[in-house]
């Protein structure tokens, strides 16, 4: 099963020469960006694990906010583990390319966490989930150790199933499945294994040469008769709800002491269509006070793809900038750079009505730049305001001021 709890200081994949020795240690990529998968599938929440908790499976380090959690992935790990390790289900079925999908096209089919290249992966996964269910179920779920060891094409059962580079493998039997576990790279005919001769077509429309009437994971489920039987979509499809802004890491503290912390789902505060995880009560009291004051310039997006492409692009915790008292999340080295040239050109584009006030601006048709100290943060916007009885007055009716005061 491929299971390893880990401790804090045994988060790599070491590698030995032939006395022993570790000549190199690779870190244990993470799932889910560190977020807890046992909460996102039970609880349908974001919340954000730690190292102290981590497990290792498949090949990937899940991380857990408590001890609880972990225990739980532990005892059940493909219940928890996302179908094909968080790859796009739609892409693989129709190019056979393993694609990251991306944590916000997220969704929960039946008991299983699904993630999609794009909304319009996911969208098209929703029209037809039935085709892409058994997606992930190797060499249509035939035997690959009967096949290799015997010669002999057997379908699997599924309760054997076992979980290898996001594929679920099914076997004759119980010996069968554990020879696999014993040496899975031998099997694995999808990275170079010798485990016999593969269909020429497995991908996409699920059919292999002409004639071949071998259930494949497209078809149906395989049975112990060698056919298939069709797949059913009957469970509730949810889609995840919003992905945290910042990764999840608490605007607060990193504005009042310089510090990443990660937040807490409980701690969590929703400003329109964003939701931030705070570290704890004082954090969230303070960001609903005064939003403006913590939120990320555009709300974390980037503000470079914003102004050059017109596009909507989610900044990275990783490409951080500090500018004129506002946090600045970039999508990538290069926008970083390019905002530093010339921050005159981007560190306004989330600013409304030019900077101006838009109280004074509509009641009196009077235009005055707005103070940054009195400002507040309202759909996406930065309001600034001439005074604080015109901030007042907007928070009490921001429907009256926002449309018309950012034209």
């Amino acid at each position: 099963m491929w299971l390893c709890l880990s401790a804090p200081t045994a988060l790599g994949q070491a590698t030995f020469d032939r006395w022993g020795r570790v000549t190199e240690v690779k870190p244990v990529p993470v799932a889910l960006g560190g977020y807890c998968v046992v909460s996102l599938r039970d609880q349908r929440q974001w919340q954000p694990g730690v190292e102290a908790w981590s497990v290792v499976f498949d090949g990937l380090r899940y991380q857990f906010p408590t001890a609880r959690e972990r225990d739980i992935f532990a005892a059940a790990p493909q219940s928890y583990a996302p179908m094909l390790q968080g790859d796009c289900p739609v892409t693989f079925a129709e190019t056979g390319k393993r694609v990251r999908g991306r944590l916000e096209c997220g969704m929960l089919h039946g008991s299983r966490l699904v993630f999609f290249a794009n909304e319009d992966d996911r969208r098209y996964f929703l029209e037809d989930p039935v085709r892409f269910t058994n997606v992930d179920v190797a060499d249509g779920g035939r035997c690959v150790v009967t096949r290799r060891n015997a010669g002999k094409d057997v379908a699997g059962i599924p309760e054997t199933a076992a979980v290898y580079r996001g594929l679920r493998y099914f076997f004759a039997s119980a010996h069968d499945r554990a020879l696999f576990l014993k040496d899975p790279a031998r099997y694995d005919q999808t990275n170079g294994g010798d485990g016999g001769p593969l269909p020429e077509k497995t991908l996409a429309s699920g059919s292999t040469e002409a004639g071949d009437a071998k259930p494949t994971p497209w078809s149906g489920t395989s049975t112990a008769d060698g056919n298939t039987q069709p797949l059913r979509s009957n469970e509730q499809d949810v889609v995840l709800g919003a992905l945290p802004a910042m990764t999840g890491y608490c605007p607060v503290t990193l504005r009042k002491e310089g510090v990443w912390v990660r937040g807490r789902y409980e701690y969590r505060v929703e400003l329109g269509s964003l939701v931030f995880l705070t570290a704890g009560p004082k954090e969230r009291d303070a960001l609903l006070s005064d939003p403006a004051a913590y939120v990320p310039a555009l709300g974390g997006d980037c503000v470079v793809s914003f102004v050059t492409q017109e596009e909507r692009v989610r900044g990275s915790v990783y490409h951080a900038y500090g500018f004129e008292g506002r946090l600045f999340l970039f999508a990538d080295a290069e926008r970083k750079t390019a905002f530093k040239a010339n921050p005159a050109k981007f560190a306004s584009a989330d600013v409304a009505a030019g900077g101006r006030c838009a109280v004074t601006l509509i009641d009196s048709q009077r235009e005055e730049l707005g103070l940054a100290e009195q400002a507040t943060w309202h759909q996406g916007k930065l309001y600034r305001f001439a005074g604080a009885e015109q901030k007042q007055e907007f928070l009490a009716a921001p429907e009256k001021y926002a449309g018309d005061g950012d034209r």
